[in-house]
């Protein structure tokens, strides 16, 4: 369950805003503790390193930053990232390379499977962290066609088509003989009666029109509910997509360094239930979602921010679109990736929609 930190009542000065602001950018810059010294020399503080103590001094009061063991210098916590997100950050506009090779790659791919493939490719690549792709469950998946076609006396291929371009094929053994002719008007039934319903939608009418006196007379309707029901029938093994691509990415982060971590970090990444799990929880949410920390199980546990947005329409959102990395990570940079890669994907989507 995801739960982000509310900074509602609390303000900072200026000053603090401004010191807060740095700290964070030097520590995702190069991963240090930073010191009172430090931010005296950068050039941007008519302080004394004294003054700029006692502000870092305040900050860690007040839970924005903390001080790792001896060290010196200090370092932003969960808090602080929130507070700098919601108040400080400013995101960067991609360049014209990264919008070019978000659109090649979405653009070139015909079949979805292979866009969402590509797109979390291209996400871990140009992020340099772990890029994922989620499709949620097959259940919610939404008809534009169905088609049934013989394949030998008793076999029925069925050929399902999703609105967000998905192609489900099944094949159904039927006690039922039908022509060709047959299985066209059954096609051109289902799709006209049930385009826009969920594939649950479909098997729940259908299995209340078995009780209808039409179907208990009309060989042809029952032919038409059964192997609608068939079709429909047993979806689980296609339940999930998720494409989760760079984990190599991650792995070589300092903060993952040590054997310890290393290991337990690689084993969440393979944990997709959990992954899903918390990508499903986003789905309800509009617009661009950063989980850092501890606002979520998944993230407190393995030291994680998650940058993710939903893709498809508003109405009927088909996925998300994310980044995984440390909470050391540059969210100015994964914010407009995120944003551009789910506009790009819904964009492709409503396309071939239309195309088809």
């Amino acid at each position: 369950m995801a739960q982000r930190h509310d900074l509602h009542d609390l303000d900072l000065d200026p000053r603090s805003r401004e010191v807060l602001r740095e700290i964070i950018l030097q520590h995702i810059a190069n991963g240090e503790a930073i010191g009172s010294r430090t931010l005296s020399k950068c050039g941007k503080f008519q302080l004394s390193p004294a003054s700029l103590r006692n502000v870092m001094a305040d900050l860690e009061d007040l839970g924005f930053l903390q001080q790792p063991h001896t060290s010196a210098g200090r370092i932003p916590t969960d808090r602080g990232y929130r507070y700098f997100i919601n108040h400080l950050m400013k995101s960067h506009s991609l360049s014209l390379r990264e919008r070019e090779a978000i659109d090649e790659e979405v653009g070139n791919a015909s079949e979805i499977d292979e866009v969402l493939h590509l797109s979390s490719s291209v996400l871990s690549k140009l992020s340099d962290q772990v890029g994922v792709i989620f499709m949620p469950t097959l259940l919610q998946f939404v008809i534009r066609s169905m088609d049934f076609i013989l394949v030998a006396d008793n076999r029925i291929m069925c050929v399902a088509v999703g609105t967000n371009g998905v192609v489900v094929n099944k094949v159904i053994e039927t006690r039922y003989v039908c022509t060709r002719d047959e299985l066209e008007k059954i096609s051109r039934y289902i799709t006209t009666e049930f385009v826009g319903c969920t594939l649950d939608m479909i098997r729940r009418r259908l299995i209340r029109m078995t009780e209808q006196e039409r179907a208990q007379h009309d060989q042809m309707m029952q032919k038409t509910i059964s192997l609608g029901i068939e079709a429909v029938n047993d979806v689980a093994p296609f339940e999930h997509e998720l494409y989760v691509e760079g984990a190599a990415s991650i792995l070589n982060k300092p903060e993952y360094a040590d054997a310890v971590s290393f290991r337990k970090t690689f084993l969440a990444l393979q944990e997709k239930e959990k992954l899903i799990e918390i990508l499903e929880t986003c789905l309800i949410e509009e617009g661009l979602q950063i989980l850092v920390g501890s606002e979520s199980d998944f993230t407190q546990m393995h030291n994680f921010s998650i940058v993710a947005r939903r893709y498809g329409s508003t109405t009927a959102p088909l996925g998300m679109v994310g980044i995984i990395g440390p909470m050391r990570m540059e969210y100015a940079r994964m914010a407009p990736l995120v944003d551009y890669l789910s506009r790009a994907l819904s964009r492709k989507i409503e396309e071939e929609q239309i195309e088809q």
